[in-house]
């Protein structure tokens, strides 16, 4: 009699009651939020690094072409472009440009030039290299050329004045989806100075 008294009392304590199983899923739960939280939030962080690295890589390659078109002076004579890109020859030629999606010099999408072969024979490009046709459709890349001068409180002064000085900031914006609003996703300023060549 007392074995099976015995026998009772251990074979109730190893199972599990419904609280105590309540208790686990609702644990399970919650540490299974957390980490789809966590993951989330990690995926969101990568898009963003992502799209923030693509948008300074084409403020960079704009602001290094900026720099090597002449500086407009005072007693330039050539009328300015403002028609296509190809034809700019000085920064204030690029005053409200924009491109969307982003277009070379020649007004050729990124990603779409011909490659060619030493300069001659064109060859297809390699699909590694060939962007996303929709994400660069939903990139817009701005340019803002301002006339500035030194202000006493070592700033500047936005003037419209000709002076040797010039800003100059390139906006990249990215849109969700097509039908939702661009939002900035990077912006690149520098100034650029007219140095005259000595004689």
């Amino acid at each position: 009699m007392a074995t099976r008294k015995l026998w009772l009392q251990r074979s109730r304590r190893t199972g599990i009651t419904l609280i105590e199983s309540l208790i686990s899923v609702t644990i399970t739960a919650i540490a299974g939020t957390a980490l789809f939280t966590a993951i989330g939030a990690s995926l969101g962080s990568s898009y963003s690094a992502l799209n923030k690295t693509i948008g300074t890589g084409l403020a960079d390659q704009m602001l290094d072409e900026l720099a090597a078109v002449r500086f407009p002076t005072s007693n330039d004579t050539r009328p300015a472009y403002k028609i296509t890109r190809q034809y700019f020859d000085d920064l204030d030629d690029y005053q409200n440009w924009s491109s969307s999606p982003p277009v070379n010099k020649n007004g050729v999408a990124l990603g779409k030039e011909t490659v060619t072969v030493l300069g001659y024979y064109p060859i297809a490009r390699p699909s590694l290299l060939v962007p996303d046709t929709e994400f660069l459709n939903r990139l817009t890349r701005e340019v803002t050329v301002e006339r500035i001068t030194p202000d006493n409180s070592a700033g500047w002064i936005v003037t419209t004045d000709n002076t040797d000085y010039r800003r100059v900031t390139v906006k990249i914006k990215l849109a969700v989806n097509s039908d939702s609003p661009s939002l900035e996703i990077t912006e690149a300023t520098r100034i650029f100075s007219y140095v005259p060549l000595s004689h």
